[in-house]
């Protein structure tokens, strides 16, 4: 009996081993990523069918986690005779397929392993043929999950017809989108949707309950899903009971629309999607009378035809603008301050094209005051304006804003500044203005140039200068009065004397440009910069107090 328990005992204890011993990890799965559908274009009655690129990729995580660096792909042509030919794209990846009359087999390798395909519809191919192409994997220590693009001869081509607007209409203005599309493929397209695209100071007048829009930055997207068959050779445009308005908003000046069409499922996806009103109607369109003439070209593989914009110049302005500065130290004090910029509108503005800059602040330092720090987008010169390596210590600084400056926004640069004179109302300048040779010039948006440069003065003299504002204690009630310390040796406080603050509508704000992109939205200065910024907003003159640290001024 002794026995016989404690060969139980022994079997309890192998069960328990093997059920905690560790089981091997499964082996990680990459997916082959490829298009689950491709239309061709028709074969010519001459010359060679037009061929369309069809990529399939290994997903492999960045890291390359249980990846061995090679993987084998076997994309089976067996379904396709009489539909498509297929070839290696011979400008694509370095390494080459071998080819038989029913694969090709690659060796892929790298961080982004795939296979670039040229694929087009076979010399006999009917229209509305089908064929399919399944690419397989295998990789040492991997599994690769399959994938299958289905190949169709012919489809929808839905081509977005040019509108004529009026390019230069005033504030307020609205004016009819006579928007129309074609079908210019060889299948009906079962649904379309609808793109249009406005910036900041354009806006749609109508909204439909078959409509969705989101807001990015300053660009406002709406999709409008309109179901139906869509048939080839016609044309089709907004139907007369729901009319579609582009306006000019209040602060418009360079804006953009642009329009679409796609087929519907194809349309550009947003995560997240304003919320609305629900308004009972709904956007529809109607056949043109006349048809359009019919068009085998090919189908939707060239986005290019789906879109077009549409540039407005309204007839509006935008007063730019720069804050003086009134600094006061001894010998040896480090000064730290800020410089402004404003757009007190009524426009927005945008650059001509992406990346451009809108407008330029150069600030001319005083002699005898040496910069110490600086923000990443304010770059140093000479004084005549050249390029110079050493970017501490410039005579003058170019201060690049990005490619669109919103209606009364405000930027702020801070800067420390060290007094290595003695300085009795020396000078420099702050200017806002568009490129020039040498100095920025008034915009011709601008309408009052006057208040473009504002003067920069270390240790004022009241006779040449008029009245200074006068330092106060750190707070006193409704009155804003930041406070700041520059360094721990050199402290500074800024405060303004009979500021009055102003009120801000939408999109307003202030940027302190503590480095990086001068453009960027959102504060990336510290405390210092902030509390110049309040008072920027304030709408009056920076004054910043040092305490002293050398001797007294003679």
């Amino acid at each position: 009996m002794r026995k016989r328990i404690s060969l139980l005992a022994a079997c309890g204890l192998v069960a328990v081993g093997l059920a905690t011993t560790p089981a091997h990890a499964a082996d990680p799965a990459f997916p082959l990523v490829g298009p689950t559908a491709l239309a061709l274009p028709l074969p010519p009655a001459t010359g060679s069918p037009r061929e369309e690129a069809l990529v399939f990729s290994l997903d492999v995580p960045r890291a390359g986690a249980g990846f061995g660096g090679e993987a084998v792909l076997t994309v089976d042509l067996s379904r396709i005779a009489g539909v498509a030919t297929v070839r290696e794209n011979a400008g694509g990846a370095k390494e080459k397929c071998a080819a038989s009359a029913t694969a090709l087999v690659c060796t892929v390798r790298g961080t982004l392993p795939r296979v670039e395909l040229s694929v087009a519809a076979a010399e006999n191919a009917k229209n509305g043929d089908t064929a399919e192409i399944t690419v397989t994997g295998t990789a040492a220590g991997a599994t690769i999950t399959p994938t299958t693009t289905k190949l169709t001869v012919g489809g929808p081509d839905l081509v977005m017809r040019e509108m004529a607007l009026k390019r230069d209409p005033l504030p307020g203005e609205s004016q009819p989108l006579p928007l129309a599309f074609t079908n210019a493929g060889t299948h009906p397209a079962k649904g379309v949707v609808l793109e249009l695209e406005t910036t900041r100071g354009a806006s749609l007048v109508e909204t439909y309950d078959n409509c969705r829009t989101r807001t990015v930055a300053d660009v406002t997207t709406a999709l409008c899903a309109v179901d139906g068959d869509f048939l080839p050779g016609e044309t089709y445009e907004l139907a007369g009971e729901s009319p579609l308005h582009v306006k000019a908003n209040r602060n418009a000046y360079s804006d953009r629309l642009g329009y679409g069409i796609h087929p519907a499922g194809d349309e550009p996806k947003a995560a997240q999607w304003d919320g609305k009103t629900a308004t009972g109607k709904r956007l529809t369109v109607a056949k043109r009378a006349a048809k359009a003439a019919a068009n085998a070209r090919g189908v939707d593989l060239n986005p290019g035809d789906n879109r077009r914009t549409f540039d407005f110049q309204t007839r509006n302005t935008a007063d730019f603008t720069t804050a003086p500065v009134s600094l006061e130290g001894d010998l040896g004090d480090t000064l730290t301050t800020a410089f402004a910029f404003e757009n007190k509108g009524p426009a927005w503005i945008r650059a001509q094209r992406a990346g451009d800059s809108a407008a330029r602040t150069v600030i001319v330092v005083p002699e005898g005051v040496r910069v110490l720090r600086k923000p990443a987008g304010c770059t140093a010169t000479t004084a005549d304006g050249r390029e110079r390596a050493e970017q501490l210590g410039a005579p003058r600084y170019v201060c690049a804003l990005g490619d669109a400056v919103r209606e009364n926004e405000r930027v702020v640069y801070p800067f420390d500044l060290k007094v290595e004179k003695t300085l009795v109302n020396a000078k420099g300048s702050v200017t806002v203005g568009d490129w020039g040779a040498n100095a920025p010039r008034p915009h011709a948006f601008d309408p009052n140039p006057a208040n473009n440069t504002a003067v920069l003065v270390v240790n004022a003299d009241d006779a040449g200068t008029g009245p200074r504002p006068t330092p106060r204690p750190s707070t006193s009630a409704g009155t804003p009065s930041p406070t700041a310390s520059a360094t721990p040796s050199a402290t500074a406080s800024a405060t303004a004397a009979g500021l009055k603050g102003t009120g801000t509508g939408s999109g307003t704000g202030t940027t302190a440009q503590g480095g990086g992109n001068l453009a960027s939205t959102g504060v990336t200065a510290g405390p210092i910069a902030l509390g110049a910024a309040a008072l920027i907003a304030a709408g009056g003159a920076l004054y910043v107090a040092v305490r002293r640290r050398g001797p007294a001024r003679t």
